[in-house]
């Protein structure tokens, strides 16, 4: 068996602001399931594909629900290039062209606690996905949702993550 040279990566936190992180294999959510295909048809033989791939006419039937986060200088910070309708109206607000340090300075915390999530990506290369319920989300509002976090970029390195998140406004939390 062969072993990976370098650091391990690390692992995904316990708890986020995505909610818990899941089984690729377990999200229910159909326009989920319709964004990994279109990542995978995408990516073909590669580890993940180019961001170059993953156009608004790829992405069409998603677009909405997606944001496009750049990986500045290798994760020094990373910045929202693309966000969608869905996205701005869970959000609370467009934070297109904001960096995660900015995001901080509007909505104090927030943007540190993607951070990890993201350095966990851009090490790992590799899907990740949450499920969660937030009981008052930035827009004062709860909501239910699956988000997945596709890496794109070439074999060697990640520089764009892909955001795809399916939401469902609630009263009460769910029960489990």
């Amino acid at each position: 068996m062969f072993k990976r040279k370098g650091p391990a990566a690390p692992k995904p936190a316990d708890k986020s602001p995505l909610g818990e992180p899941v089984d690729i294999a377990t999200i229910r959510e159909p326009l989920l399931h319709q964004a990994m295909a279109v990542w995978n048809e995408h990516r073909g033989a590669a580890r993940f594909p180019p961001r170059e791939a993953m156009t608004p006419r790829a992405m069409a039937p998603f677009l909405r629900n997606v944001v496009l986060v750049r990986v500045v200088e290798g994760g020094k910070d990373y910045e929202f290039r693309i966000v969608g309708d869905a996205i701005v109206q869970v959000q609370g607000g467009a934070f297109q062209g904001l960096t995660l340090t900015d995001i901080d300075a509007k909505l104090p915390g927030y943007g540190a606690s993607l951070r990890p999530l993201y350095d966990q990506l851009v090490m790992a290369g590799e899907p990740q996905a949450y499920r969660g319920h937030v009981p008052d989300g930035p827009v004062k509002r709860a909501f239910s949702h699956e988000t997945i976090l596709l890496p794109l970029g070439t074999d060697a390195a990640v520089d764009h993550i892909l955001v795809v998140g399916a939401y469902a406004y609630t009263v009460n939390p769910p029960v489990a």
